[in-house]
């Protein structure tokens, strides 16, 4: 079994912010967004063993906030062509991750990330990856190589739901 964790980079300042669509760091509501995802403290965080992350400001910084809930031995890779991936080249990179890791994390950008989704659950009307969301992803191989579309199936989402974690904390 092979699993993939898909996770969108968190909301971010608009681009006029620093002036270069690559630079935008991530907002206040991104911060709270990582946090709240953070704070699910659901097992994959503890189970990742790669983390592929885009090299824009917004995705490291996103995989910086959540840097202290995966395993210490997490080996971790930047790529800056992330931010303007197609489905198929998405599907290239985790058919191209290394034999000894099974749970891959992937830290990434729409529209890449959905068209990827739209290719995985093409009847799902809730394919978008909205800003911080995680979708979990498993299937059933024994390589990376054999991993496409038809084999994946949706374990879970975790939505970084931030107007019910305000209501859990009045």
């Amino acid at each position: 079994m092979k699993t993939v964790v898909l996770m969108r980079h968190a909301d971010s300042y608009p681009t006029g912010f620093s002036g270069y669509e690559q630079d935008r760091p991530i907002s206040v509501t991104g911060l709270l967004q990582v946090e709240r995802v953070r704070s699910l403290n659901h097992k994959i965080w503890k189970e990742v063993d790669f983390v592929l992350c885009s090299g824009v400001k917004r995705a490291k910084q996103t995989f910086q906030a959540i840097y202290s809930v995966v395993p210490v031995n997490t080996r971790f890779m930047f790529d800056d062509s992330l931010g303007q991936v197609t489905s198929s080249d998405l599907l290239e990179r985790i058919q191209w991750t290394p034999a000894i890791y099974n749970k891959i994390l992937i830290i990434g950008h729409n529209p890449g990330l959905s068209k990827f989704m739209e290719a995985v659950f093409r009847s799902d009307p809730q394919r978008r990856l909205e800003t911080c969301e995680v979708v979990i992803l498993n299937a059933d191989v024994k390589s990376w190589q054999e991993v496409d579309y038809n084999r994946l199936s949706l374990v879970e989402r975790l939505k970084p739901d931030l107007e019910s974690a305000q209501e859990e904390n009045l």
